[in-house]
């Protein structure tokens, strides 16, 4: 599949707003899927109108109105509207702190055995219609912004993720520790890369960061992301580029010497592989007015 990295994408703010916690994001796909991401935030997607499909490591997923999909906040994932069906969403992100303070359970949805695990809760069952219309209600409380209007979003929150407690729960207690630990494991050596990808890091640095050996750095990538790391911060280093690319004017070679590529020709290899432009192209494409004149392209 080749996809591209929309800038559009890239623009959408996902902070949480502290009087609630969360941030609704109303969002139509575009009908090119972005290159895979990740948010920093846990993320339900509830589908309004239209057709599209989210693709995970090794998954796909149809949506239609009123179906949900469930996202971690270290999964690799990406969307789309089919041809002619526009597909319109809102996107409901938070932080895992939000639930934690109230009930570390509500946070076993998003945790999971990936082989045992489906994203997607169809329209179908009674879960995702009372999820939906959840949902709609923080919206429309965000909307007014009346007296406690915060308190509420928080409770419909909460109820949320309840009823995804109540639809998912499967495992063990022993078992979904096991899961959970691994995944904040994990976040510690993504918060690594994320502040030091302009660096000529190593696993070795990453492993360090998540108190592990290099071996089982290496092993927790593949089980938890489903990719490896090296994959996984090339892709991250490309996805910086690309809003270098379209939110500054800095040259091409300025650009991949701060994302922390280590050549040109490894830079221009990496980014025609993940989006099939070349930066010039890239550019024309999605920043036409930027100008690009000077670049050593």
């Amino acid at each position: 599949m080749n996809i591209i990295q929309l800038v559009e994408a890239i623009h959408i703010n996902h902070s949480t707003n502290p009087e609630t916690g969360i941030a609704l994001v109303p969002w139509t796909l575009a009908t090119i899927p972005e290159i895979p991401h990740w948010h920093y935030a846990l993320e339900i997607c509830y589908c309004l109108s239209g057709r599209g499909a989210f693709y995970f490591k090794d998954r796909e997923y149809e949506i239609r109105p009123g179906d949900l999909i469930i996202v971690n906040n270290v999964e690799r994932h990406t969307s789309k509207s089919y041809r002619g069906e526009t597909c319109s969403n809102l996107f409901l992100f938070f932080n895992a702190s939000t639930l934690e303070q109230t009930d570390f359970n509500l946070l076993r949805p998003f945790f999971f055995d990936r082989n045992q695990f489906s994203h997607k809760i169809s329209a179908d069952l009674p879960v995702a219609r009372q999820i939906g219309r959840l949902i709609q209600d923080m919206q429309d409380e965000l909307a007014g912004q009346k007296a406690a209007y915060g308190q509420i979003v928080k409770s419909l929150l909460f109820h949320i993720c309840s009823l995804l407690l109540r639809h998912y729960h499967v495992e063990g207690d022993a078992a979904w520790h096991r899961m959970y630990n691994k995944y904040t494991t994990l976040k510690s050596g993504l918060n690594y890369i994320q502040t030091h990808y302009q660096e000529n890091i190593s696993l070795d640095d990453v492993s360090k960061a998540m108190s592990l050996s290099s071996s089982r750095a290496r092993h927790l990538f593949t089980e938890v992301m489903g990719e490896g790391y090296k994959t996984y911060l090339t892709q991250f280093r490309v996805q910086a580029a690309q809003r270098m690319l379209t939110q500054t004017e800095l040259t091409v070679t300025e650009i991949y010497e701060q994302c922390g590529f280590q050549s040109s020709s490894s830079f221009y290899r990496d980014f025609q592989r993940l989006t099939n432009l070349t930066p010039l192209q890239y550019i024309k494409k999605y920043s036409p007015k930027r100008n690009h004149t000077s670049d050593p392209l």
